[in-house]
C-alpha cells in the first residue's frame, strides 16, 4: 500500500525503501538478516530473508511516523553509523565557541587527556551502541590502572556531555542522552592549605616571575587562569577590573587594591616589558606552563614528593618515593615520568578562603573577595570544618551538655522535701 515502503532485490540482497520528507530512503537489509542468522544458527532462505527484510520496513516506517506525530525522532540510516569519535569532535568544538556564553575557550591539556581516553575506548563504537554495561567496563578499566574515582568522573563528564549535545542537535545523533552514574568522590577531596611559613618558603624557592604569581594568589584567592590573563589596562585606581571573559563564570569582578597587592604591582612595574600588557609574563612571554617550577620548587621546600608510578600497595597508592636522581629504591629503575604528589598551586586558594573566614569574617563577605559564586562551593575550599574546628566543636558541645547536666542536678537538689510527692499525686489527679 502507499506510503508503507517496499522490499526489493539488490545483488541478492534484500533492500527496503521508504519515504520521509518527501524522500525515498534506500537501506540494505543485510545487518538484520545477520541477526536473525546468528539467531537461528543457520542460513535463512530467500523467502525467510524477505520477511526479516518486511519487519525491518515496518520498523522503519513506524520511526517515520512516530517522528511525523512528534513522537519520537527519527534516527536512520546515517546516524546509525555515527561514531562517538565524531560526538567528541562535536563537543570540542562546541566547548572551543564557547557554548551558550559564546566567549571562545581553548581546549585545556586535562580536557585533551580525557578526551584522548574517550578515543582510545569508544572512539570506533558506534554512538547507540554505548550502553551502560560500556561506560561501567570503562570505569574498571581505569580503575585498574590506578585512576581515583574524581579522574574517572571527569571522563564520564565529558562523555555525558557529549552525547547532549548530539541528542539535542538538528537533526539528532542519538536517540536520547546518555544516562551515567559517577563514582563517589568524598575521600578524594583536596583540603591541602598552606601555612605562613610554607608559603614563604615556596615563594623564596620560585622564580622571580612565578614567586609574584603566588603572592598574588596568596593574598586574594583567584585562580591561576585569572590571574595569569591580568592586564595593565584592568588596573583602575586602587582595584583591578577583572572582565567576564576572564573568570571561570563569566561574571566581571573587581579585586581591591591592598598594601601587600600594591607592592606586588610594583615589582611588576619595574619589569615591565615595551609590547607586553600582560600584569605577570616571563620576558615578555605569558606564562602558560609553570608546573616544573612548582613542582621544584615544592620538592626543595619538602612540601611534595616525586613517587615511582610502577610501584603500588593493594589499595592502588604510590608507595615508593623516588630519590634525587629519580631511581626507586624499591623496584631499582630510573622512573622518567614519575608521578608528583603534594601542595598545588589551587592550594593557595583554599588558604585565602580559610584565613578569610577564620579572621571573623561572614561567607558572604570572604565570597565577594573569592569570586565564589555558591555558598556549597565555598564552604568546600574554605574547609570550614577541619580538624582543628571539629575538636572545638565538639568541644564545646559537650561542654554545654555536661553544664546542662549540672544545672539539672542542681535544682534537683534546691527542691524542698516533698515537692516531687506533691507534683506526682498532682499529675496522677489530673490524669484520673
Amino acid at each position: 500500500m502507499r506510503g508503507n515502503g517496499r522490499v526489493f532485490m539488490r545483488g541478492g540482497t534484500p533492500w527496503i525503501g521508504y519515504f520521509r520528507n518527501g524522500e525515498e530512503i534506500r537501506e540494505s537489509a543485510g545487518q538484520a538478516i545477520a541477526q536473525a542468522v546468528a539467531k537461528k544458527h543457520r542460513c535463512l532462505t530467500e523467502d525467510e530473508a524477505r520477511v526479516v527484510a518486511q519487519k525491518f520496513l515496518e520498523a522503519r516506517v513506524r520511526q517515520v511516523r512516530n517522528e511525523r506525530d512528534a513522537i519520537r525522532p527519527f534516527l536512520g540510516p546515517a546516524q546509525e553509523r555515527v561514531k562517538v569519535n565524531e560526538l567528541l569532535d562535536d563537543l570540542v568544538a562546541v566547548y572551543e565557541r564557547g557554548g551558550k556564553r559564546g566567549s571562545p575557550r581553548k581546549v585545556s591539556p586535562p580536557m585533551r587527556s580525557h578526551i584522548e581516553r574517550l578515543r582510545e575506548y569508544f572512539g570506533k563504537v558506534c554512538a547507540l551502541a554505548v550502553t551502560q554495561r560500556a561506560v561501567l567496563d570503562f570505569c574498571d578499566l581505569l580503575k585498574s590502572q590506578g585512576k581515583q574515582n574524581g579522574t574517572v568522573n571527569r571522563s564520564l563528564q565529558l562523555l555525558s556531555q557529549a552525547f547532549n549535545i548530539a541528542a539535542s542537535s538538528d537533526p539528532p545523533k542519538v536517540l536520547r542522552p546518555l544516562t551515567i552514574t559517577k563514582l563517589d568522590e568524598s575521600e578524594n577531596v583536596r583540603t591541602g592549605k598552606f601555612t605562613e611559613r610554607e608559603a614563604q618558603l615556596v615563594f623564596s624557592s620560585l622564580p622571580p616571575y612565578m614567586a609574584d604569581v603566588a603572592c598574588f594568589a596568596y593574598e586574594t584567592g583567584a585562580r591561576v587562569a585569572e590571574i595569569l590573563k591580568l592586564r595593565w589596562t584592568y588596573v583602575d585606581g586602587d582595584l583591578i577590573r577583572v572582565p567576564g571573559k576572564n573568570t571561570k563564570n563569566r561574571k566581571p569582578r573587581i579585586i581591591a587594591l591592598t598594601p601587600e597587592l600594591e607592592e606586588i604591582l610594583t615589582r611588576r612595574r619595574a619589569a615591565r616589558v615595551e609590547g607586553c600588557e600582560l600584569i605577570f609574563h616571563h620576558d615578555g612571554r605569558p606564562i602558560v606552563d609553570y608546573r616544573k617550577s612548582w613542582q621544584s620548587a615544592c620538592l626543595v621546600s619538602g612540601l611534595g614528593h616525586l613517587y615511582c608510578r610502577d610501584c603500588r600497595d593493594d589499595a592502588g597508592q604510590y608507595i615508593s618515593v623516588l630519590d634525587a636522581i629519580r631511581k626507586c629504591p624499591t623496584c631499582g629503575r630510573k622512573c622518567m615520568r614519575p608521578k608528583y604528589i603534594g601542595r598545588i598551586f589551587h592550594d593557595f586558594r583554599r588558604t585565602a578562603a580559610h584565613d578569610m573566614w577564620k579572621a571573623g569574617s561572614t561567607i558572604q563577605e570572604c565570597m565577594e573577595v573569592t569570586g565564589h559564586k555558591t555558598e556549597a562551593m565555598f564552604k568546600r575550599y574554605a574547609d570550614l570544618f577541619s580538624d582543628e574546628e571539629k575538636r572545638n566543636l565538639q568541644r564545646e558541645v559537650q561542654r554545654r551538655r555536661h553544664e546542662r547536666r549540672q544545672a539539672e542536678e542542681q535544682g534537683r537538689l534546691s527542691k524542698p522535701a516533698g515537692t516531687g510527692e506533691a507534683s506526682q499525686e498532682t499529675a496522677s489527679g489530673r490524669v484520673q
